[in-house]
């Protein structure tokens, strides 16, 4: 499959100088992969605090600014996400209709 033909200016900026075929699949597992993760670690961050004995005002301040965070964190990788989806569909209505 050539994926690079469907790539937008921003994913080709990640792809420079690649040797090989770029893959939007594994970019787009890794992806996910990586905000699996920042969940994760935002959920244990949380949990942290909860069990803290902190004062509740506290508390709850540092748990607003763990969860706009996390917000700021995963909002480049959902963005990617979403570019490397609607390419995938693309290319795969692409193939689709030269198939048929």
């Amino acid at each position: 499959m050539q994926n690079q033909q469907y790539v937008s200016p921003a994913l080709n900026r990640l792809i420079v100088g690649a040797e090989r075929p770029f893959d939007l699949h594994a970019l787009l597992q890794s992806t996910s992969r990586t905000l699996s993760n920042l969940d994760f670690e935002h959920q244990h961050e949380m949990q942290r605090v909860e069990r803290g004995r902190t004062d509740p005002a506290l508390k709850r301040q540092i748990t607003d600014n763990l969860k706009r965070r996390h917000r700021e964190r995963r909002q480049p990788y959902l963005a990617l996400i979403a570019e490397l989806q609607s390419h995938l569909s693309s290319a795969v209505s692409d193939e689709l209709q030269a198939a048929g």
